[in-house]
């Protein structure tokens, strides 16, 4: 029995980022290496997770060379959508019932842009495809665990997107503004 836990501490010391994993297999401030995926609109670069997850279509982890991991973004498909937005809404709702068990309380935005023309009840994914509508769960914190900023859910045009920024997101992105203007 002493010999199996000894085996099991050594094993966990062998393995710091399983056994402390964030996000996603994630860590604030961890480094990429390799060439990245793309760049993303933020300046921020990114790269798709080498992992694959269980129902996520994909999973990429956002990063400056500077800051390390500043936020990472998983992706999935909602296979029962339909125009006045049931699936997707049940989906988001369930994703953070899920998540509310762990982290908190999520505060939620459910509006249409003042202005737009998906109005009626059937044009619910419209709106959403058009960008004109936001179903968003937020939870904000200074307390959340892992190093965590902020989680989002956001219903996007073919499912939802769950996001996880870390406290060092601000200067992910003041990091990626510099580099831009280095480029001018």
């Amino acid at each position: 029995m002493r010999s199996l836990l000894t085996f099991m501490l050594l094993a966990a010391a062998m393995t710091p980022a399983l056994v402390l994993a964030g996000p996603f297999g994630y860590e604030m401030g961890q480094a990429i290496s390799g060439e990245p995926d793309g760049l993303s609109d933020k300046g921020l670069l990114y790269q798709n997770s080498p992992k694959e997850f269980a129902g996520w279509e994909e999973v990429l982890a956002y990063y400056t060379h500077e800051t390390g991991v500043c936020e990472v973004r998983a992706y999935r498909k909602v296979s029962n959508g339909d125009a006045f937005g049931y699936g997707y809404r049940k989906a988001a709702d369930s994703l953070v019932e899920t998540l509310t068990k762990k982290y908190r309380a999520f505060e939620k935005f459910d509006f249409l842009i003042v202005g737009s023309i998906w109005d009626e009840p059937n044009e619910w994914l419209a709106g959403i495809r058009k960008d004109e509508r936001k179903y968003i769960y937020v939870s904000e914190d200074l307390d959340l665990e892992g190093d965590l900023k902020e989680i989002q859910v956001k219903v996007v045009s073919f499912g939802l997107q769950l996001s996880y920024a870390f406290d060092n997101y601000d200067a992910c992105i003041e990091a990626a503004s510099e580099a831009a203007l280095s480029d001018l």
